[in-house]
């Protein structure tokens, strides 16, 4: 009976390796630009978002580039979560959070980013005044089971959208990333961009 117990718990421990092994992963990285940090605190938030309308799935494990215009759809075409802070409710092994308060936004999890976009809202902790935030769009028109992303040197721009509609990405082997420098990245006024109620929606 004992020895029949620890197969079925060797099966079940085997078959949650299998699930997490087989489940699609993304690694976020976002900091601002270290030359412009003294004295200074951003805090960095990102949410989920998705157009109504995705293609059809098909294998997880090809390198499909979407055919979505992503910079056509309008708000009503697109559903979001909320805004989450760098590692909201992720736990290390140590059991302590792994939280980057400020200046850096970091995310890992199982997600399938392909068809996906990522918005990141950067708010001046700094100042005693309000400073209306800065905004980062960025879709993923590319598919991969893997993905990485990394956003860097970011120069705080307040009232600011950036939309990365084309960025550095590749494949390293079956993994997808992407990898941009924000310095010097043309930007558009909050108040002008067509996914405004969505930028500004908590």
């Amino acid at each position: 009976m004992m020895q029949m117990r620890n197969i079925i718990l060797m099966i079940l421990i085997l078959t949650g390796s299998v699930s997490l092994a087989q489940s699609p992963i993304l690694n976020i990285h976002v900091s601002m630009d270290s030359a412009k940090l003294e004295y200074t605190r951003y805090k960095i938030f990102m949410k989920f978002c998705e157009p109504k309308k995705l293609s059809e799935q098909g294998s997880l494990f090809t390198h499909d580039t979407s055919h979505i215009d992503f910079a056509k759809l309008k708000d009503n075409e697109i559903n979001c979560g909320e805004y989450v802070s760098s590692n909201q409710g992720l736990i290390q092994l140590s059991g302590e959070r792994n939280d980057k308060p400020f200046n850096n936004y970091e995310y890992s999890g199982q997600y399938f980013a392909w068809e996906r976009i990522f918005i990141f809202k950067i708010a001046n902790y700094s100042s005693r005044g309000w400073w209306p935030e800065m905004y980062i769009v960025l879709p993923v028109k590319y598919k991969s089971f893997q993905t990485l992303i990394e956003l860097s040197d970011i120069e705080f721009q307040s009232g600011k959208v950036v939309f990365l509609r084309n960025v550095n990405a590749y494949y390293d082997k079956s993994k997808l990333v992407i990898r941009q420098s924000l310095k010097n990245a043309d930007t558009v006024e909050v108040r002008g961009f067509p996914l405004r109620s969505l930028l500004e929606k908590d």
